[in-house]
Order: C-alpha cells, then structure tokens, then sequence
C-alpha cells in the first residue's frame, strides 16, 4: 500500500492509500473507501487486505483525519465538504469505474455523492458502479437526545474515553489490544474541528435533495449487535429509500465491522461485486 498527499487547497490536503490488482490486465473497479468519525484510510486495512488482490483500492483520510489537513475553520468539515474532497479525489485519481464503500459517517458521505445531481458531480458518477454502506448513518438528519450528543462530543476527548468508547459503545466483541490501541490513535489525531463537527452538525444534515436516487446499484450491510446504528433504524431511515438494494447483517458484530468482521465484509461484498 502506497500514501500520498494531495493538495486540494492550501488548507486542505488529503492523504490517500492505494493498493494495485495483482493482474496488470485487471478490469475490475476501483474500490474507494470512505472511514467512520474517528476513523482513518487504516480503519478498512484488515478489508483492504483481503480484496486488494483481486481489486484496486483507494481508501481517503477525511480531511482533518489521519495524515490528512483541514482548514482551521469549525464550519469547514460538513458532510457536503467531506463529499467535495472525495469528488475531486476521484476526479484526480481514478480513470476507470469504481465502487463507493462507505462505513458510518463515510456511508452518508458515499449516499451524498451518489445522490448527487450537480452538474460538477456528473464527470466522476458516469463511472459510479455500485455503493456500498456499511452500518450506515442515514442520509436525513440523526437527532440525538441531549446526554448521548454530549457523550459523543466528549467520546475523544482522552485516550481513556476513546477506549472505553471503542470497547463499550462500537464494537460487539473482543478485540486485541493493538487493534484498540490503533483505533484510539486515529480518534485522538483527528484535528479538533473534525472532531466536534459531526456531533454538532454534520449527523444533523439532510444530504436527500428533490428527485435524490442513488445512481448505481446498492448493498446495504448492517452489523446485528450495533448500538450506533441498530438493524431496524437501517432498515427504516437508510435502507427504504432505496430501490432494489440488497440486503445483509454480519451476524455477531458490532458498529466497527470493517475491523471486527472482515472476512464477513469481504465475503459479501465479492458476492455483490460477482
């Protein structure tokens, strides 16, 4: 896997991992992965690793995440934002037909995009294959109750609260330690303005416009012990407003399935792809 930092302006610059098919003579689409709040293009390695193989991969540090800078604005980093980045990512990057594969916040990002009627996002989804939403937010607005959108402000405040939140709130199951460690290393490098913005506005926004469709084939995977985005909120806020996506719970897992469940990822998402 190889990094690169792109400029997009002088105050945001975003770090990319890409990964080449074994075959020189592959078609198969680019995947293009898209990280949790909190998260990095790491998130997706153990999913990453099994696919590269057969798929090229590009996997994106949301500005103000990972190796990637974000302006010094706390407004600069809605979800519209997010999905300019990727657009220009995409634009810059990717030759070919590619595949969306978004995780949570990146899921909503990804439903953005695809969505998107704009005429200067009609260039990149011309080569849109398919979409991919892992334990997706939903693309209208997440409305917490005060004392769970205070406790997700504070979740990354220390080391402490973001391994209790991984532990406790994220994942389902027993996880190594280094796999933890990891985790709380990308939630404590997100500058702080990526931090605060999702619980402040961006979970808040309504990325369906009029006439708003996904314009490529869809796969929906939802986690069956997930507390961030339970099965049924799935079904009813993300998976209803879509036509003729298909469908699949990992059994056993919690929200961070691209690290606790990723053979089950892969799996599914190969039968999509086939």
């Amino acid at each position: 896997m190889s990094n690169q930092l792109i400029a997009l302006r002088s105050d945001v610059r975003i770090n990319i991992a890409t990964t080449e098919a074994q075959s020189p003579t592959s078609q198969e689409p680019t995947l293009v992965f898209l990280h949790f709040w909190g998260g990095s293009s790491k998130t997706w390695l153990p999913v990453i690793t099994l696919l590269s193989p057969t798929y090229p991969t590009l996997a994106i540090d949301f500005r103000g995440w990972g190796a990637s800078t974000g302006p010094g604005r706390p407004d600069a980093y809605s979800i519209s934002d997010l999905a300019e980045d990727v657009r220009q990512i995409i634009r810059q990057k990717i030759t070919g037909d590619y595949v969306l594969v978004g995780h949570s916040m990146g899921a909503k990002v990804a439903q953005l995009i695809a969505g998107m009627h704009a005429p200067e996002f009609a260039q990149i989804k011309a080569n849109l294959r398919g979409v991919v939403l892992v334990c997706p937010a939903p693309p209208t607005p997440l409305i917490l109750p005060q004392d769970m959108r205070d406790q997700q402000i504070h979740a990354y405040d220390s080391a402490e609260s973001a391994a209790f939140v991984t532990r406790n709130v994220l994942t389902a199951s027993k996880l190594e330690q280094a796999a933890v460690d990891a985790l709380v290393r990308d939630m404590l490098q997100g500058n702080s303005h990526a931090r605060a913005a999702w619980p402040a506005y961006a979970m808040g926004e309504n990325v369906i416009s009029d006439g708003w469709r996904l314009g490529a084939p869809c796969l929906v995977i939802a986690a069956e012990n997930d507390r961030v985005e339970p099965v049924d909120r799935v079904r009813a806020e993300v998976l209803q407003r879509l036509e003729q996506a298909q469908f699949a719970i990992i059994k056993g897992s919690g929200h961070l399935a691209p690290v606790e469940a990723p053979h089950s990822i892969v799996e599914i998402v190969q039968k999509f792809l086939q």
